[in-house]
């Protein structure tokens, strides 16, 4: 089989990987890989392996707690406005045609028993869909950051344990449906940190009210993670960069095990 190598480079605010489909019979032509692939993952979303009981959890409304996420086109200014995150106007308050971009976009919400990344589990994700015309939301009057959903054998282990307060912590990333990029949030509360914690939001469960707050302080903002260009260069000058080269194959046909080569 042909090996096929791509040329990778580090944009900064986001990483564009190019791959080819396929699926396990490499062999195929491109319209019977992507037809098995396609059945392959259709079977595992309609019908998955595990099944996992989830109970929801809504936000006990604690105080005036407003969460606020700011994207920045420069790394200097932040601002609550999707124009940073590369909407535009038509897009963010236009007709529902204009906004498609927008609409398929989404924020992701990954809860962690810990924020020390080389021991942490992730718990369970919430997707937030319904997103408004900017990317602030009042948990009291703007209900679209209100339900979170736990699996309850989660739930049970540590109920059986003798905890029914819990705190995790909630990753937050923005999924953008216009340049097919992913934009991660630090906690702002955090920003002087070099530590993963910087990276993550506080987040108590109630597991016998079935409730969930984010911890002081009372008003949590999210920023865009930011990379300057001197670390996305030195990134591109770090990695081999391999071009996407026709593999040649030898032209002899007895294998000489001595040498390793054809003849």
């Amino acid at each position: 089989m042909p090996i096929i190598k791509e040329k990778i480079r580090y944009t900064g605010t986001t990483t564009n990987i190019k791959f080819s489909l396929s699926s396990d019979d490499g062999f195929l032509g491109y319209q019977q890989e992507i037809d098995n692939l396609t059945q392959v993952v259709g079977i595992d979303l309609i019908n998955p392996h595990v099944d996992v009981e989830e109970r929801r959890f809504k936000n006990s409304g604690n105080g005036s707690n407003v969460t606020t996420f700011q994207f920045t086109l420069n790394g200097v200014n932040y601002v609550t406005s999707y124009k940073n995150a590369g909407f535009t106007i038509p897009e963010i308050i236009g007709s529902s045609l204009n906004k498609l971009n927008k609409l398929n976009s989404f924020y992701i919400f990954e809860y962690y028993d810990t924020y020390d990344i080389s021991t942490q589990t992730k718990i369970f994700t919430t997707y937030l869909t319904k997103i408004g015309t900017s990317p602030q939301f009042t948990i009291n009057t703007d209900n679209q950051l209100f339900y979170l959903y736990i699996p309850i054998a989660y739930m049970n282990r540590l109920i059986e344990s003798g905890t029914t307060i819990v705190t995790g912590y909630t990753n937050i990333s923005f999924f953008n449906a216009k340049s097919g990029s992913l934009t991660l949030f630090y906690n702002t509360t955090y920003g002087n940190l070099s530590t993963p914690q910087k990276m993550y939001f506080n987040t108590e469960l109630d597991l016998i009210n079935k409730t969930w707050k984010f911890i002081n302080p009372a008003t949590i903002t999210g920023r865009q993670l930011w990379t300057s260009s001197d670390y996305v260069n030195k990134i591109n000058n770090t990695f081999t960069k391999f071009d996407n080269e026709k593999q040649n194959y030898p032209a002899g046909s007895i294998f000489d095990k001595a040498t390793g080569k054809y003849s």
